[in-house]
C-alpha cells in the first residue's frame, strides 16, 4: 500500500542508519515533501530510498513514529502480528501468580503511541499521538482478537495530547469495565481503579522492586512515601512488616491503601497508618525512624529543560528518605522521569548521601519488569530507574 511519500533533507541520512523510531521536524524536507497532511507516510531518503513507515504529525516536534523499517501495509493484521509478538513475550517473563502486564509498550513493542495494560483480563488503552488516534479501528479489532479481553478501556493521555496538540481520546471500546478490577501480582491481590487512577490506574512497571519490598518488610517498620493506591504498602504487609506508614496526598488514592493492605494479608490495615498530606513535607519535618522507606515521587523532570530543577528535589527527597531510616535500614530510591538517565541518577543518588551524612552503599540496581521493552534504538524509553540503598 503507498502511502503520501516524507523526504529527509540532505545531510541527514545519519537520521536513517541510526534506525531511531523517531524522526523530528528539522529533519525533513517539508518543501519537498508536498505539505503532507497528519497520517501515514512513507520516510524516504534525500535519494528517494525508502526509511520507513510511519505516522506524520505537522504539529508535533517528533514529526514521524516509525512502526517499520519494511515496505508494509499498516492494517490489522500488522497490529496482529506486533500484538501476538508482545503477548509472547509477556508469556516468557511474567511471573507466576501476576495476571496483570504492560501488554503494549508503545516504541518497545515496535508501536508508537500505543500502550496497553492488562488488569485479569480487562484491558486499559492510552494513546499518544494523532497518528495511532486515527488508526483506533485496526489495533481495536486486532486486540480484539489477538487478547481476547473482557472489557477494552481507553484513558485519556492529557499529558501527551498537550504536547502532540490533539484532543485526547477516551471511551468504553468493548465490554464493560468494571470500577474496579482486583488483580493479582506475585500472589498479592490487589485492587485497582481503571477509570480514575492516575495514568491506566495501576503501575505495572514496579513489580520487580515491589517484589523486593516485600522480601525485606519483615518485621521491619516500613515508610511509603507516595504511596498512591498502596501497592508498595501491600506487599509490604504480605511480606511481615511491623508497620506501614503510607503518605498520600490524593484523597481517592489514599482510600484504597487501607483496602489493598487488607487483600494483602487478613487484617492488614490495621498494620498501616495512612497520612494524607504532602510527602516532600513528611520527609522534612518527621522525626519517626524507619527499617525501610520507600521514595517513589512522580516525573519529577517531564522535559530537558526540568532536569536541573528536578535533580534537586530528587537530591532533597532521598537525602530526607535516607535521614529517616534507622542505623540498618534502607532507602528504596525512584525516579521515573526519562530525561533523567541512569548517569544522573547515579550521581543523585551520591549527592543524596552526601547531604544526609550516611555512608550508604547501592545493593541493588533496577528498573522497570521485561513486560516494559525498550527498543534498543529508542533509550528514551527507559525511563524507570530505581536503586536500594543500604545505610549503616
Amino acid at each position: 500500500m503507498a502511502y503520501p511519500k516524507l523526504f529527509l533533507k540532505k545531510g541527514k541520512d545519519a537520521v536513517a542508519a541510526k534506525r531511531h523510531p523517531w524522526v523530528f521536524d528539522g529533519a525533513l524536507d517539508v518543501g519537498r515533501s508536498g505539505g503532507a497532511a497528519a497520517g501515514l507516510v512513507e520516510l524516504c531518503g534525500a535519494d528517494g530510498a525508502l526509511v520507513g513507515v510511519g505516522t506524520y504529525n505537522p504539529a508535533s516536534a517528533i514529526a514521524v513514529r516509525l512502526f517499520t523499517r519494511e515496505p508494509a501495509a499498516i492494517d490489522e493484521a500488522f497490529f496482529a502480528d506486533r500484538l501476538r509478538a508482545a503477548l509472547a513475550l509477556r508469556d516468557a517473563f511474567v511471573p507466576p501468580g501476576t495476571d496483570a502486564c504492560r501488554l503494549v509498550n508503545s516504541e518497545g513493542d515496535g508501536l508508537p503511541g500505543l500502550v496497553v495494560d492488562r488488569f485479569a483480563g480487562h484491558l486499559v488503552v492510552q494513546v499518544g499521538t494523532p497518528g495511532i488516534a486515527a488508526l483506533q479501528d485496526l489495533w481495536r479489532a486486532a486486540l480484539e482478537a489477538v487478547a481476547r479481553p473482557a472489557s477494552i478501556l481507553l484513558r485519556a493521555n492529557q499529558s501527551a495530547a498537550n504536547r502532540e496538540r490533539m484532543t485526547a481520546p477516551s471511551g468504553q471500546l468493548t465490554g464493560l469495565t468494571p470500577a474496579t478490577i482486583d488483580i493479582m501480582e506475585r500472589g498479592v491481590r490487589l485492587r485497582v481503579d481503571p477509570h480514575g487512577g492516575q495514568k491506566t490506574g495501576f503501575f505495572c512497571d514496579q513489580r520487580d522492586t515491589r517484589a523486593l519490598v516485600g522480601a525485606l518488610a519483615g518485621g521491619r517498620r516500613v515508610l511509603d512515601g507516595y504511596a498512591y493506591t498502596g501497592a508498595f504498602t501491600a506487599h509490604a504487609i504480605a511480606g511481615g512488616a511491623a508497620s506501614v506508614t503510607a503518605v498520600e496526598s490524593s484523597q481517592p488514592a489514599a482510600d484504597l491503601i487501607a483496602v489493598n493492605a487488607d487483600l494483602a494479608a487478613p487484617g492488614g490495615a490495621r498494620r498501616v497508618a495512612v497520612v494524607r498530606g504532602d510527602c516532600v513535607d513528611f520527609l522534612r519535618s518527621s522525626r519517626e525512624q524507619f527499617d525501610l522507606v520507600v521514595v517513589d515521587p512522580p516525573a519529577l523532570a517531564k522535559r530537558r529543560q526540568h532536569v536541573e530543577k528536578a535533580a534537586r528535589l530528587y537530591v532533597e527527597l532521598f537525602a530526607d528518605g535516607l535521614r529517616l531510616a534507622a542505623p540498618g535500614g534502607f532507602l528504596v530510591a525512584c525516579s521515573c522521569s526519562a530525561a533523567v538517565d541512569r548517569e544522573l541518577f547515579e550521581q543523585i543518588l551520591a549527592a543524596a548521601c552526601r547531604e544526609a551524612g550516611r555512608e550508604a552503599r547501592v545493593v541493588h540496581r533496577g528498573g522497570p519488569g521485561a513486560d516494559h521493552p525498550t527498543s534498543a534504538f529508542h533509550p528514551e524509553g527507559e525511563y524507570l530507574k530505581t536503586a536500594v540503598l543500604y545505610a549503616p
